[in-house]
């Protein structure tokens, strides 16, 4: 005969079976009815169908800069994304993302900057004009193009929000830009910020005699950056496959480029101060990031006056996760989620909610101010 205990234990499992049952019911039923959202993916049997997808295009030809743009064939944008790649790499490899958030209306678009891509390998001056060559390392006019280019697309799509997507070197360039130019900035997603140079770029034991002796020989002798890629990019094996096979990513930089780079890298912060106070800002980062100064990190934050700062940490994963054909779903997810969070719609309910607090009996606060105290204390 069956104990009490037993008889108990049994019919507590039988109830949540059947809460259980009822839940996935009423969730199907939600979705039948189209009262969840659809994922970022789209549902089309082939979703590249659904896209227009555009290199070197007219839009940006005054720059004369390679540019890729993917958009939604039909339908209304729900806003505009500008992606600025990382060192060594080149702006289609967000292809896959940039894609991505097309099928949910989004027009997005990337391009190589000066030193990187096609720029570099443009050995017939294709991108060249009145001599001024594009295969040069130059984030100063690097980063004129990119405010020209955020300029363009705002006038292209008047009234649509315009989000700045950058990752590992790119994030400064975003950082930059809504600093420098507020008024063109509507949100910021950043994968892997960096505002400090990691010294292995340096001193890893793969490249430091090599640099050492080349640059006392000739002081723009070339760095091989595969061990950068290979042991502090990423730590997934497929994705550093693809950067090292890849004819227009980078495979070495000269002393002079790296030394840029850490300068430029550098001036980040005093940018992030200038950020608007209310601007929504989405850091992605990967606890196994090598290519990272981890405190780094914080200090950011710190000097970020928004009160709309989201940190999505991922465990295990590495510092490259957005400029891959590997990209994992999560990345996606969280990134669509942040957009759908900050779309026009959602920040009116935002608003609705403050004034609802308001009437419960709450009081206003400064958010700005609350933010100051605590990293007091940090």
């Amino acid at each position: 005969m069956q104990s009490m205990l037993e008889i108990r234990h049994k019919a507590v499992q039988l109830a949540k079976s059947t809460l259980a049952l009822f839940i996935y019911t009423i969730a199907a039923l939600l979705i039948a009815y189209g009262q969840f959202r659809s994922p970022v993916w789209g549902e089309e049997a082939n979703p590249n169908d659904a896209i227009t997808y555009v290199e070197d295009g007219p839009t940006f030809k005054e720059l004369n800069l390679p540019t890729y743009e993917w958009y939604p064939k039909n339908g209304t944008l729900n806003g505009s994304i500008l992606a600025i790649h990382g060192l060594t790499l080149h702006g289609k490899l967000y292809e896959v993302l940039c894609k991505a958030f097309a099928t949910s209306g989004f027009y997005t678009c990337a391009f190589d900057m000066r030193g990187f891509g096609r720029c570099f390998v443009d050995h017939n001056q294709q991108f060249s004009v009145n001599g001024d060559s594009k295969r040069k390392v130059n984030y100063n006019k690097s980063y004129a193009e990119v405010v020209r280019m955020a300029q363009l697309i705002k006038e292209k799509h008047p009234g649509l929000p315009l989000y700045l997507m950058g990752e590992s070197l790119g994030t400064c360039m975003c950082i930059r830009l809504a600093g420098g130019h507020p008024e063109l900035v509507d949100g910021l997603i950043l994968s892997g910020p960096t505002v400090k140079v990691n010294p292995l770029m340096f001193v890893h034991p793969k490249v430091i005699a090599a640099g050492t002796w080349g640059y006392f020989q000739q002081p723009r002798f070339t760095v091989n950056t595969d061990a950068f890629v290979e042991y502090l990019v990423s730590n997934d094996e497929d994705v550093v496959g693809q950067l090292l096979e890849d004819p227009l990513c980078r495979k070495g930089l000269s002393i002079p480029e790296l030394l840029k780079t850490r300068k430029f890298v550098s001036e980040t912060i005093p940018y992030a101060r200038k950020i608007k106070l209310n601007e929504p800002v989405l850091v992605i980062q990967g606890s196994k990031d090598r290519c990272m100064v981890p405190h780094e990190i914080v200090k950011l934050s710190q000097n970020i006056k928004s009160a709309d700062q989201t940190m999505h940490w991922l465990n295990a994963y590495g510092h490259l996760l957005l400029e891959t054909v590997y990209l994992r779903p999560v990345v996606v997810d969280t990134i669509s989620d942040w957009l759908f969070d900050h779309c026009p719609s959602h920040v009116q309910d935002y608003a609705d909610m403050e004034k609802r607090i308001l009437k419960l009996g709450g009081k206003p606060c400064d958010d700005v101010k609350g933010i100051s105290h605590a990293q007091e204390g940090l």
